[in-house]
């Protein structure tokens, strides 16, 4: 499994000397005080989340299917590793969103790191939710055929979460600004084990859907 992981960033090794370029470039941004770190934490992820379905494109135009259900592996294991895969990309961008926070924190003297820090884990709970989803989706569908669901996934809650900002209808929920941060703060660290959890039924899922395909 472990040559398999391997396998995937040997693939997309060119991409992630882009994808750093727009990482350095984000941070800058957020160092010079244009963007809030906030906002580039949550980039990061998803412009990180992006790589995962990038290897399924470069898979079936090598027909790499084929070769390694061939193998004593087991589909399983190919799945396994996608997702290992994708679980390392995440947690490398929660990563990159802490040092950034930290670096603001030490070197430009920003007064919110708790509150940016917080931000990381939310970005890293929506990223795992994103493989959760969308890994499932692309086995079923291929990737081109999921890729529009990618954007769906990310921009739907956002149109919806401003519709009803715009309409009112969030103004039963002003109470959640006024809760303790003795309950907020540990809620929001611990908020991306719910899709971390999630990710293990996401695999059965691949993994049944897989098992059902003839290559």
């Amino acid at each position: 499994m472990t040559g398999l992981i391997a396998k995937d960033f040997l693939v997309m090794r060119k991409s992630i000397r882009t994808y750093i370029l727009f990482l350095i470039f984000y941070s800058i941004m957020a160092a010079l005080g244009i963007f809030p770190v906030s906002i580039v934490t949550t980039l990061v992820q998803l412009i990180i989340m992006m790589m995962p379905l990038s290897t399924f494109s470069y898979d079936e135009l090598a027909r790499w299917d084929r070769y390694a259900f061939s193998l004593p592996l087991g589909r399983r294991a190919v799945v396994g590793a996608r997702y290992l895969f994708a679980l390392l990309l995440s947690l490398f961008a929660a990563l990159f969103g802490l040092v950034s926070c930290l670096v603001l924190a030490v070197f430009f003297h920003d007064p919110n790191l708790v509150e940016n820090c917080l931000t990381v884990t939310v970005s890293l709970a929506l990223g795992l939710l994103y493989c959760d989803i969308l890994l499932p989706l692309t086995y079923k569908l291929g990737p081109e055929r999921a890729r529009p669901y990618f954007y769906l996934v990310i921009f739907l809650p956002i149109i919806l979460l401003f519709g009803a900002f715009k309409l009112g209808l969030l103004n039963n929920l002003v109470f959640l600004l006024k809760l303790p941060d003795a309950v907020v703060i540990p809620f929001l660290l611990l908020l991306p084990l719910l899709p971390l959890a999630g990710m293990g039924v996401s695999f059965l899922i691949a993994c049944r859907i897989l098992e059902g395909k003839e290559f």
